[in-house]
């Protein structure tokens, strides 16, 4: 009987206790710690804001509409301030996410087990997408849904589209892959069906149908929500270009497009080769190679290396080719022509890649190349015998940088908001009235205090700053006659929060600094706090 108990104790460990099972835990044992000492910074808590004041689902999609991205993230924010108001809950349904990223990722993906390692603990996974709670996470996990449902033998059509529908919905880069993924997967069955006559049944097509309505009804919403920034954005554009029309040069704005193209080139070495500047103490986003011209222009190079490799180990697969292709592509135009980004909107472009990856193992090479491509097959035979190398090499450098990330955040303040909304608490401030200038930086005491702020420069109170007409004061001495304007007649004691130290005074206005917070790695979010009162 013991040894039977032994026996079965063994197996449930043997079955448990698996060296991914240990790889899950331990990431999510330090996302936890991770955001434990994570302040939240205003693109957080914007998210988090829109989804809390939002009184309803109508109200949410107002509120979401200049954004510029779709709202899946913000509803499920939304169901979530239902629930509890302190943000510290999206955060950790964010490591929730992100861990099921890495699950996904450990126990469905073709990589072998040193690549899996890798990625756990890679810039992207183990920080950019995990301690900083955005909505690309949602969109990463949705992605390596449909790269599972994909590679299925048997694929079921409709969730499948249902899933590409959802991804249409977290963000703009996601919008971009999911049209990349669906025109692969409408030409993967064509392809079979047509061509290979391997026919669908009457119960195949039905699915089929449905999961093309269920995609386009997805993307039809995602239009919905991103379209009224892009009118708003493209209207600016418009604009702000006549109005540079009569003082620069045709030389010029082609010169500004062609640098624009390069850095956009550019952002294939930042999303595969991820490398922070460690000289600096505010690091995040900035690359390594920004500290010389020589680097960029390596980065450069490099890229445009990265690329053909990528081209010439899908190159006999044409339908993953196109969709590493078409969906690059689209980043790129994106970025070229819209908005440049930084890191964290370029960590898509190498997720589209490892997507490539994982589907190709699904289709057998095309052997239908023309001979006198020989030369390309060659190349091609080359670059997929050094493909595991390269891709363990690119994963071991994303490492290192996610670990110095990681633990220059576990560090120092990645913002000061946090901290800046304690001292209000502490002291009692929170039920004082509360003003502050410029709402971009101030937002986010509002998320941790749980209070909204008169935010002086729209004279109104509010949380989530206004992406729909920017307002910025250019004197300080605009900002004092608002203040005194603002608290009127009231004789109690009124805080001030300021992203920038108060140099002018007012005989109306008693004004004291009692606290001040500088020195995070987001440089511009610092806060001066002060009180102000009438003087008698």
């Amino acid at each position: 009987m013991a040894r039977k108990r032994l026996t079965k104790n063994i197996g449930f460990l043997s079955t448990y206790i698996t060296y991914s099972n240990c790889l899950i835990l331990v990431f999510f044992i330090l996302s936890f710690i991770g955001i434990l000492n994570h302040e939240l910074w205003r693109d957080e808590t914007q998210a988090w804001l829109i989804a809390r004041d939002s009184s309803s689902l109508t109200d949410l999609y107002e509120n979401l509409k200049y954004e510029g991205h779709p709202g899946l993230w913000h509803l499920c924010l939304f169901l979530i301030t239902k629930i509890t108001r302190n943000p510290f809950a999206m955060q950790f349904f964010h490591i929730l996410i992100s861990t099921a990223i890495v699950y996904i990722f450990a126990k469905k993906s073709p990589f072998n087990l040193v690549q899996k390692t890798l990625f756990t603990f890679s810039y992207f996974s183990l920080f950019e997408y995990n301690l900083i709670s955005r909505n690309y996470s949602l969109g990463i996990l949705v992605v390596f849904l449909v790269c599972y449902l994909f590679t299925r033998r048997n694929i079921n059509y409709i969730p499948t589209f249902f899933t590409l529908a959802l991804l249409a919905n977290t963000n703009a880069y996601g919008f971009i892959i999911c049209l990349s993924l669906s025109a692969a997967l409408i030409i993967d069955t064509i392809v079979k069906h047509r061509i290979n006559q391997n026919k669908l049944n009457r119960r195949q097509i039905k699915h089929l149908i449905i999961g093309l309505l269920i995609l386009c009804l997805g993307i039809g919403l995602s239009i919905l929500q991103i379209l009224p920034a892009a009118i708003q954005d493209t209207t600016n554009d418009i604009q702000q270009n006549i109005g540079e029309t009569a003082t620069v040069s045709k030389f010029e704005l082609i010169l500004n497009l062609l640098q624009r193209l390069g850095y956009t080139v550019r952002t294939i070495w930042y999303s595969y080769v991820p490398i922070p500047n460690f000289f600096e103490y505010h690091f995040w986003s900035k690359d390594i190679t920004s500290i010389s011209p020589y680097l960029t222009l390596f980065a450069f190079f490099f890229s445009l290396f990265l690329l053909s490799f990528s081209v010439l180990i899908f190159i006999d697969k044409p339908i993953v080719l196109f969709l590493y292709i078409s969906g690059t592509l689209g980043m790129f135009l994106f970025s070229w022509l819209k908005w440049q980004g930084t890191l964290r909107h370029h960590g898509h472009l190498f997720f589209l890649f490892l997507a490539c990856i994982w589907i190709s193992r699904y289709f057998h090479p095309s052997y239908n190349i023309p001979k006198r491509w020989q030369k390309i097959t060659n190349l091609t035979n080359f670059c997929r015998k050094y493909q595991n190398q390269v891709i363990t090499i690119i994963l071991t450098i994303q490492m290192f940088s996610g670990f110095y990330a990681y633990t220059m955040d576990l560090t120092y303040p990645f913002s000061r908001s946090k901290v800046a909304a304690e001292f209000i608490q502490k002291q009692g401030l929170s039920k004082e009235f509360i003003l502050g200038s410029k709402d971009t930086i101030v937002s986010p005491i509002s998320a941790y205090i749980d209070k909204k702020i008169f935010y002086i420069e729209y004279n109104q109170l509010g949380s989530f700053f206004n992406n729909k007409q920017r307002i910025y004061l250019k004197k300080q001495s605009e900002l004092i006659n608002k203040i005194d304007s603002a608290i009127k007649d009231n004789l109690k004691k009124n805080v001030l929060i300021l992203s920038e130290p108060l140099e002018v005074t007012n005989t109306q206005l008693k004004i004291i600094k009692i606290k001040e917070f500088r020195d995070s790695i987001l440089a511009e979010e610092r806060y001066y706090i002060y009180l102000v009162e009438k003087n008698n």
